[in-house]
């Protein structure tokens, strides 16, 4: 899969990746299959060595090796939560302001490039798409069973894949990104931590002064399951719905239509928590 003519705008794909050696031979190829005029990796100081034989294998049979850089990032002790500064190293090293940032686990299509050439107009920051994720046996009948009924009681606003306007995410953002931490390492009742990723984070931050739309259009396939689909995630989502006094029935729709248990438990816990403090 090479690239293609046509281009229409100038915009960057930034993905910070870590390790995912594996994924990267699939993923790589559709970003440059969306004719971006660069493509950003960021990846920790010292690159691994397997990331970057492997990124520059796939840029060469692309013949996109010209529009391929790595970007090193050093720690920043500023930045909890270090994939925040990764991803956004990757946004000021970027040659042009409009964005498409994307994970290391996205196969990425064509719908991507509205999003990209809506953000800068009408006052329009940030455009997010769809994704699908890899489910499977019930779960997959039962979401496709579900989905328009999520869509009506839980419409989503924001997904993980999307395009930004530098200038509007410049002017927006807050210093609070830099005491964001790992969903992954918090378990101490730090709710909103927990629910607001850097994303997220980046999102609502965004969207007080500018505006944000959400494509239904699928952008995306991802290869890995949705994070709010493990267990800890889910439990500590439903600590942070119990603390904003959530009632039984939301927790019950929550937890039934997305197949998500945990938040039930999670919702339990921290209302019997609650109730003993009182």
């Amino acid at each position: 899969m090479g690239r293609k003519a046509g281009k229409q705008v100038d915009f960057s794909i930034v993905v910070p990746v870590k390790d995912e050696v594996g994924l990267i031979p699939t993923t790589l190829p559709s970003y440059y299959a969306v004719n971006p005029s660069e493509v950003i990796i960021c990846t920790d100081k010292p690159t691994p060595r397997k990331v970057r034989r492997v990124v520059q294998k796939v840029a060469v049979a692309c013949d996109a090796l010209d529009i391929t850089r790595i970007v090193e990032v050093e720690r920043d002790p500023e930045y909890r939560y270090h994939q925040a500064w990764v991803r956004r190293t990757g946004f000021r090293k970027a040659k042009y302001d409009r964005i498409l940032t994307v994970d290391a686990d996205l196969v990425i299509n064509k719908k991507v490039l509205k999003a990209v050439e809506l953000v800068g107009k009408d006052n329009i920051g940030l455009v997010s798409c769809s994704k699908k994720y890899p489910y499977k046996g019930i779960q997959k009948i039962w979401r496709m069973i579900t989905q328009k009924m999520v869509n009506l009681v839980y419409p989503i606003r924001f997904t993980g894949l999307y395009a930004i306007w530098r200038p509007y995410w410049l002017d927006s953002e807050d210093e609070g990104i830099k005491r964001l931490r790992s969903p992954k390492k918090i378990m101490d009742g730090s709710f909103e931590e927990v629910v607001f990723g850097e994303d997220v984070y980046l999102h609502n931050c965004l969207v007080k002064k500018h505006k944000s739309v959400y494509l239904r259009d699928f952008g995306a396939v991802c290869l890995t399951a949705d994070a709010q689909d493990k267990p800890y995630v889910q439990f500590q989502i439903g600590r942070y719905f119990a603390s904003r006094n959530y009632n039984i029935f939301q927790i019950m729709a929550k937890s039934v239509l997305y197949l998500r248990f945990h938040v039930m438990l999670g919702w339990l816990y921290e209302k019997r928590k609650i109730k003993n403090a009182n």
